[in-house]
């Protein structure tokens, strides 16, 4: 496995909104400051990631001052009108419902549907896995959960996954061609960076 290819994917650390259980997709929200990480060992010369602030701040606290590329194709879906509202909100509208039931098949209002969404991440993943060797990526869960969904060798559907704030995920192929040509990755773990999982 000398020519193996990994990509590590990151999800950000929590936000006051996340915690308050609010769609947070384009809303620029920081990372709450009191949550402590476990500290990185490796030697990393560039980190990828979301041009959002919560995953420019999570990689600051990760590989301090390691060169950060920002790339808004690994951005949150757009939750739209949607944006900062909690399900309690939102559970009497009927697009909302409809959206829950049918995610692929439904929009939020002035949002961005699952499948744009998808489409800007693999994009990203493509330049990402062109430019840098194993690449690091800080992003959201909505990524996160589309490319395991696309690439782990562990058959889930998208919403099965749980991607808690703060983890990583490294996924290996034996070559950088196997994951340009979409195959699904021979190996495949998880580590939960925060210190304390219920921060």
């Amino acid at each position: 496995m000398a020519d193996a290819f990994t990509i590590t994917l990151i999800r950000h650390l929590p936000t006051k909104g996340n915690r308050e259980k609010r769609y947070i997709g384009w809303t620029d929200e920081p990372i709450i400051a009191a949550v402590r990480t476990k500290e990185m060992n490796e030697e990393v010369k560039q980190v990828v990631g979301s041009d959002l602030l919560r995953c420019r701040q999570t990689a600051k606290q990760l590989f301090g001052e390691t060169p950060y590329l920002a790339n808004a194709n690994w951005r949150e879906c757009s939750f739209g009108d949607w944006e900062e509202k909690i399900y309690n909100e939102l559970k009497e509208n009927v697009l909302y419902r409809a959206w829950i039931a049918n995610p692929r098949g439904v929009t939020p209002p002035n949002g961005e549907s699952l499948t744009t969404m998808e489409k800007r991440v693999l994009q990203g993943l493509m330049e990402s896995v062109e430019e840098v060797s194993s690449p690091i990526i800080l992003t959201h869960g909505g990524p996160i959960r589309f490319l395991l969904t696309k690439f782990a060798n562990n058959e889930k559907s998208f919403w099965e996954w749980d991607v808690p704030h703060g983890c990583m995920y490294n996924l290996s192929w034996a070559s950088k061609e196997d994951i340009l040509e979409g195959k699904l990755c021979t190996s495949f773990s998880v580590e939960h960076l925060m210190e304390n999982e219920r921060m």
